[in-house]
């Protein structure tokens, strides 16, 4: 783009700061234009059950605990939502949101915590980079945008009004309300006015649209600003929920055309639109990102590299199978209708020919992954003997049972220990006179009292796990001596390697309840804390009981909850 022109549409984008962004603030006000007419819906279903019911942990809870609703700020699109968002809204392919902006860290597990999802100027720079990318590849000749965009073939006026009401509508996830495609037709008019093309124009106002707070948030806000209240979600904001929840993207016409209808807050409407959006291809979002986020297995290496000159064996190839292996394995445990918690010993994986020349299994194999069948392996199955696991849980040049140990409690129990105290000796630092295994020099470590509470809940879990190196192969000896694989997990809890944990873990009550908390976490964007013990008891009873440990069946009920169908304002 020229100079010139980027001088207009720095000159419109003032516009839109002050046309867009502050009317943007209070958009998205549940008015009643939004709301179904009459008929039951799936929140008073949802939110009508009486009396009290006792927790996992045996305290009573009352019905508003078990259904407690709580407050979440205004919701940001993260950097997977807004790429995806942008391959269904302009048919963009070149993950242009995805290369430009920054990973979305989150606060806890998961990247769509909605109170760290805040805009500081350098990604509000970023965004308008990314903005205006978009909308020039959009309008670029025989681009997929340009065909999902024009719908007429006129360069007047007219026709882009026809074009912004549709293109805003789609984006906003919700149909425009006075006043909102008037500011955006003003954009297209400041850059006629300017003398420039049609396409242009258009490209100012799309430009604009994406820059929108309606675009970049996901609003739900009451008609009574910050009310204490809790309310049913407008039927646009549900869709948005769900979508995003099950999609990491926007909601499709389907959807959309089930809550202008009403029919999405019916109880009937919302299980044959999750019915629907769970067998969409855009769900494979949920399958992949929900258990890669919540295991920390999407990138086995994103903390560090394994050391060249001590595992020559780990490259992009491996890498690359390590993680394929989890995410076919998971995404099986995560769609099928098999007890969710076999992801702990289950006797199957997936392979292919890396991957299994690496474990030293046997068979057919090539660059393809396919379903193994593991009956009799002593050394792998479930997710604890699997190499993706195992090395994001190693230092670069060695293992680590303490952090083996710390990502079993944290990810599977839910029992995260408390963060070292500061000043503590580095492990490799403490140089012995003769060979050690790690378990040796862990031992040793723990004997200094600042290192020891924290050690004695880690180490003997991640002692179990010490027969797999740094980068998950299997070994017997390190340093020339035996490996001693015992461990306790919990007190009188002792086993001896990864099968004989695995086997505690999968009759711990524990496990159970902490997939139930992260995935509300993950459904409601916000992190599930001690209010929430109640509904995440009541949720684990029906998850382990009537949905016999099925993750759709959980999944489907995590959709009808009041905590995903209702809101309230900040406390």
């Amino acid at each position: 783009m020229a100079t010139t022109q980027r001088r207009a549409y720095g000159s419109c984008l003032s516009s839109l700061v002050f046309l867009l962004l502050a009317p943007g603030c209070t958009s998205g006000a549940a008015g009643p234009e939004l709301r179904a007419a009459g008929g039951t819906t799936a929140v008073s279903g949802a939110a009508g059950e009486a009396g009290s019911t006792s927790s996992a942990a045996g305290a009573q809870c009352t019905s508003a605990e078990v259904n407690r609703v709580g407050f979440r700020v205004l919701t940001r699109l993260n950097r997977a939502e807004y790429d995806n968002t942008a391959r269904d809204l302009l048919g963009d392919t070149a993950h242009v949101p995805r290369n430009a902006l920054p990973a979305d860290f989150g606060d806890g597990a998961f990247d769509n915590n909605a109170d760290a999802l805040t805009i500081d100027p350098s990604l509000g720079q970023q965004l308008s980079q990314v903005a205006e990318t978009l909308a020039e590849n959009a309008l670029a000749a025989g681009s997929p945008g340009r065909k999902l965009l024009l719908i007429c073939e006129a360069t007047d006026h007219a026709c882009a009004e026809r074009v912004l009401s549709q293109f805003a509508a789609r984006a906003w996830r919700r149909p425009l309300r006075p006043g909102e495609l008037d500011r955006l037709l003003a954009l297209y008019d400041s850059a006629r006015s300017a003398a420039f093309s049609f396409d242009q124009g258009l490209q100012t106002a799309i430009q604009g649209t994406l820059l929108s707070p309606n675009f970049l948030f996901r609003p739900e806000i009451d008609a009574v600003a910050d009310s204490p209240e809790v309310n049913a979600v407008a039927p646009y904001e549900l869709a948005s929920r769900l979508s995003y929840f099950l999609w990491s993207s926007m909601p499709d016409d389907a959807l959309l055309a089930s809550a202008a209808s009403g029919d999405l807050l019916t109880g009937a409407g919302l299980q044959t639109q999750f019915a629907r959006m769970w067998n969409h291809p855009n769900a494979e979002a949920f399958f992949q990102r929900f258990p890669g986020q919540w295991l920390h297995t999407l990138d086995v290496s994103v903390a560090k590299q394994p050391a060249a000159e001590v595992f020559p064996a780990f490259n992009a190839t491996l890498k690359d199978a390590m993680e394929g292996e989890t995410l076919r394995f998971m995404r099986e445990l995560v769609t099928s209708d098999r007890d969710f918690l076999d992801l702990l010993d289950a006797d199957f994986t997936y392979l292919n020919a890396p991957l299994a020349q690496f474990y030293g299994i046997a068979g057919q194999f090539d660059s393809e992954f396919i379903r193994v069948d593991l009956t009799g392996n002593a050394q792998r199955g479930g997710i604890l003997t699997q190499a993706s696991f195992l090395t994001l849980t190693s230092p670069p040049e060695r293992t680590s049972p303490v952090m083996r140990g710390q990502w079993v409690l944290a990810r599977l129990l839910d029992a995260p220990p408390p963060p070292p105290p500061d000043n503590i000796p580095n492990l490799d630092s403490e140089v012995s006179a003769t060979p050690q295994t790690m378990r040796q020099k862990m031992l040793a470590h723990r004997t200094n009292p600042s290192c020891a509470a924290c050690h004695a809940a880690m180490d003997p879990v991640g002692f179990g796990l010490e027969n797999f190196d740094g980068i998950g192969q299997w070994r017997t000896t390190e340093k020339g001596l035996a490996i001693d694989a015992s461990g306790e997990l919990g007190l009188g809890q002792g086993f001896n390697g990864a099968r004989e944990l695995q086997s505690l873990l999968k009759s711990d009550p524990r496990v159970p309840r902490a997939v139930v908390k992260y995935l509300l976490s993950y459904a409601l964007g916000r992190q599930v804390g001690d209010a929430d013990r109640c509904l995440v008891d009541n949720v684990t009873t029906a998850f382990q009981s009537a949905d016999k440990n099925r993750m759709k069946a959980l999944v489907a009920r995590v959709t009808a909850l009041p905590a995903f169908l209702m809101r309230r304002g900040a406390p």
